[in-house]
């Protein structure tokens, strides 16, 4: 699949935390090593009830304890720049003894960093983003409102993290938001004696190793796996800790020729749901293309074996999972395609598991919605973010699939030199921590798999959006004339208007309706992404229309220009619902940040994917019945219809992380015991 990164070094002992919740200690794990962490499911239901106990105790408590470093903050405030450069040594050199246990030094730090960010950066932290700071440095899930300054929020508690000399990776959501907040936050992190650095995906192996090597680095997470696994790969058989602590008391010396990283221990995560929910079950994988000329040709001809089946008659379609099931009939019809064939095509049984995957691209793999020609190549779209994805390609002859199917050059196949899903590197870190605007709706999933509870941030302004009720539909058309009637009479209001869509296709049909009534507007999705930042820092001037996919600027504040406010703020329109609502309710805060007026719409429509796919046979009859009859009550059935099968995504969601993380276990029990025998052996 893609590159991304991370690292070849030896984790330090746990350091004690007087706020860390009991059960988080029994779920961290060394690299390389699964024997600490639960073997099944069961090990992972902790007990929430006590972990959502022990989370409004810890909330109260660090939002007095932030009262009270506000006092402090304000009286740094007079210091003379001779008195206030050696408070900030004293502090740098108390963490940095501290060591592994960096994270009890902070609270006595807090104030000197506070004063250094409003003497470098000009801003000065609220008490709810030095609450955010303890949480972190505490190593805690943090939920604070869109707009309400988490990036100053992360730098506080990085600054102390880089004072203990380990290694400290910010997590961000893209190579954008990393170098940018990197170069904000320049002159922060040098007043604090803190060198700070950021990884583009364009960096040679040299650049990157001088990068990682900075106190504080910023990153995507998918370039820091992927540096971590190309790092296991040229340790070679000294990717073991304990050998190479082993050679290191025997006087011995080893090459490490290609390694980046210095070693992992504190990870900040920003958008702590996307990288931790989503991309939690996306196994990152290091591959090799391999010239195989007789797999391309096969691939081409199970596609056009492919194109002559029937759905119902040859196979059945499972729209719910995502399966396809070839019968007796088609089995049949495959086996005499196979008949006058030479080579691989002869062979039945493979033929037949190919055509397969070739049913599988042409019903659930659509162009502008899994993926985007470009350059005549099939480039991913990312699911939950609507982002590119170049060089991440689908497994198992999947991606050649889809290839055929388009009639493009199809790709070599890829043989496959590490992998590691990303819910597995994470629980690497001796000290975790991350932050976003939605985290609540999967704070047990949190608590249950990376063992860090959730801490709510308050509003520093009280939040003042209007969320108004679903619009509900039953046919698509009659949703998206409502959906375009809106957009013009808020448009004639004078207030701007940001537009979700689910897919490219999506955002591009609803352009062009745009189009043909005359109105002025901006698409930003997975094809239009060149200026996205600007793009939606000018989202909320007067009258703009912004079409946008899930990517939305996640990190980059949609600032209401002159006069805004006073016509309402941004109003956001959804134009279907998403498989987590924890996804919706991030869209919709991108309205009525710190403070500002805003509102939001939803539209659902019986026709949308989530309906269609998590419903169930029975429930969509009922449903379809109670709506093409009118009767009475139809449009609250629909809204019931739409909330469980929001409710069925998420679930499956889970379950499958669930099932993934039990998978990783077992693959790596299997490898230690492999590795065990073959070093008893040698």
């Amino acid at each position: 699949m893609a590159d991304g990164a991370a690292a070849s070094g030896e984790i330090s002992s746990k350091p004690e935390r007087s706020f860390t919740p009991p059960r988080r200690e029994a779920l961290r794990t060394e690299i390389r090593t699964v024997e600490a962490v639960p073997s099944g499911l069961d090990g992972l239901y902790h007990d929430t009830i006590g972990a959502w106990r022990s989370r409004r105790k810890c909330s109260k408590s660090l939002w007095q304890r932030a009262l009270e470093l506000e006092v402090a903050c304000r009286e740094l405030e007079t210091l003379h720049e001779r008195e206030f450069r050696p408070l900030l040594r004293q502090q740098r050199e108390r963490i940095k003894r501290l060591g592994d246990r960096w994270a009890e030094g902070v609270p006595a730090a807090l104030p000197i960093l506070v004063e250094a960010a409003r003497r470098t950066l000009r801003l000065r932290a609220y008490p709810t983003q030095i609450m955010g700071a303890l949480a972190i440095s505490q190593g805690s899930l943090v939920e604070m409102a869109t707009g309400e300054g988490k990036t100053l929020t992360i730098s506080l508690a990085a600054a102390a993290a880089g004072w203990s000399g380990k290694p400290c990776h910010v997590i961000t959501a893209n190579d954008y938001l990393a170098q940018r907040d990197a170069s904000d936050y320049q002159a922060f992190y040098q007043l604090c004696g803190v060198k700070v650095a950021s990884v583009r995906a364009d960096m040679n192996p040299i650049e990157r190793r001088e990068t990682y090597l900075a106190d504080v680095v910023y990153c995507t997470g998918k370039e820091l796996v992927a540096d971590y696994l190309r790092d296991q790969i040229a340790l070679g058989p000294y990717a073991d800790a304990n050998r190479r602590a082993m050679i290191f008391l025997l006087g011995r010396n080893y090459t490490a020729q290609g390694s980046v990283l210095r070693g992992l221990h504190t990870a900040i995560v920003d958008e702590v749901d996307n990288q931790l929910i989503d991309e939690a079950a996306t196994p990152l994988i290091i591959s090799r293309q391999t010239e195989n000329e007789a797999m391309k040709t096969a691939c081409i001809g199970a596609d056009r074996c492919a194109a002559g089946l029937l759905p119902g008659e040859h196979y059945d379609v499972d729209e719910r999972h995502k399966e396809i099931t070839i019968n007796d009939a088609g089995r049949e019809l495959i086996g005499q395609w196979c008949e006058d064939k030479e080579g691989l095509l002869k062979a039945r049984e493979w033929v037949t598991d190919l055509v397969q995957q070739s049913l599988q691209a042409r019903h659930f793999f659509l162009r502008d919605k899994q993926y985007v020609m470009m350059d005549g190549k099939v480039v991913i779209v990312d699911e939950f973010t609507g982002r590119l994805m170049p060089g991440r390609s689908w497994r198992l002859g999947l991606h050649q699939a889809v290839e055929a199917k388009e009639e493009a050059d199809v790709s070599e196949p890829s043989e496959t030199l590490a992998r590691l899903s990303f819910q597995n590197f994470y629980r690497y870190f001796n000290h975790l921590a991350g932050i976003s605007g939605t985290a609540r709706e999967s704070w047990r999933e949190f608590w249950r798999i990376y063992g860090i509870s959730l801490i709510q941030v308050p509003h520093y302004k009280p939040n003042i959006r209007k969320d108004f009720p679903l619009r509900l539909f039953y046919k698509d058309d009659d949703r998206w004339h409502a959906v375009v009637d809106e957009i013009e009479a808020e448009h004639r209001l004078g207030r701007p208007i940001l537009v979700g869509t689910r897919s490219v296709a999506s955002s591009e049909r609803l352009g062009q309706v745009l189009n043909a009534r005359g109105m002025v507007f901006t698409i930003l999705n997975a094809v239009r992404h060149e200026q996205e930042a600007e793009i939606v820092r000018r989202a909320g001037d007067l009258q703009t229309i912004t079409i946008a996919t899930n990517m939305a600027g996640r990190g980059t504040d949609i600032r209401l220009g002159q006069g805004v406010a006073n016509r309402g703020g941004l109003h956001v329109i959804l134009t279907e619902g998403h498989e987590s609502a924890r996804i919706d309710r991030q869209l919709k805060g991108r309205a009525a940040r710190q403070g500002s007026p805003g509102s939001s719409t939803m539209f659902v429509a019986y026709s949308d994917e989530l309906i269609q796919r998590f419903l169930g046979p029975i429930r969509k009859r009922l449903l379809r019945f109670w709506l093409q009859n009118r009767l009475p009550g139809g449009l609250l059935l629909l809204r019931w219809g739409f909330g469980m099968a929001q409710r069925k995504a998420e679930k499956k969601g889970q379950r499958q992380r669930f099932l993934l993380l039990k998978q990783d276990q077992e693959i790596s029990k299997n490898l230690i015991g492999a590795k065990a025998k073959a070093s008893i052996s040698s």
